[in-house]
């Protein structure tokens, strides 16, 4: 019998997924469409919690919902190597435990396959077999948050 999997999943990622500013709307539409092609995935949802401040002021509500409902999971306050590093240890957990882990985030995860994700016509395409792994080596530490240069005059 092979591995259950484990998708875990970007939030960030997914609701600005090609847009300038983040959807929940987007995110929600992205997750019914993951749950109808892999029924027998388990999904794990994870975000920033800077999300909230990103998305319209009307889906903020929802937002807090979201976490109230065990839908989506932050990152704590201050947490080790950020967004990225919280991924990364809920994978390598996921991976103690015998899962098949697939991320779909814009973050490399050393030894975890990252899948596709694409949008025909309105139509989430959440692709786990066409994955990547990258090993420990191609992956360097996480980068620092940009910071914006100010200009002198």
């Amino acid at each position: 019998m092979a591995d259950p999997t484990l998708v875990l999943v970007d939030a960030g990622m997914a609701a600005g997924f090609r847009l300038a500013k983040p959807s929940l709307g987007q995110l929600h539409q992205a997750l019914v469409h993951l749950h109808s092609q892999h029924p027998e995935a388990r999904v794990a949802v994870l975000g920033d919690p800077a999300l909230k401040w990103d998305v319209t002021t009307a889906e903020g509500p929802l937002f807090e919902g979201d976490i109230v409902a065990g839908a989506l999971v932050c990152a704590p306050a201050g947490a080790l190597d950020g967004m990225a590093g919280f991924l990364a240890r809920a994978a390598a957990k996921a991976l103690t435990q015998g899962y098949q882990v697939v991320a779909f985030t814009d973050r490399a995860i050393p030894e975890v396959a990252l899948g596709r994700l694409r949008n025909e016509g309105g139509r989430w395409l959440w692709d786990l077999d066409a994955t990547r792994t990258l090993d420990a080596g191609q992956v360097g530490p996480p980068l620092p948050a940009s910071r914006r240069r100010r200009r002198t005059r």
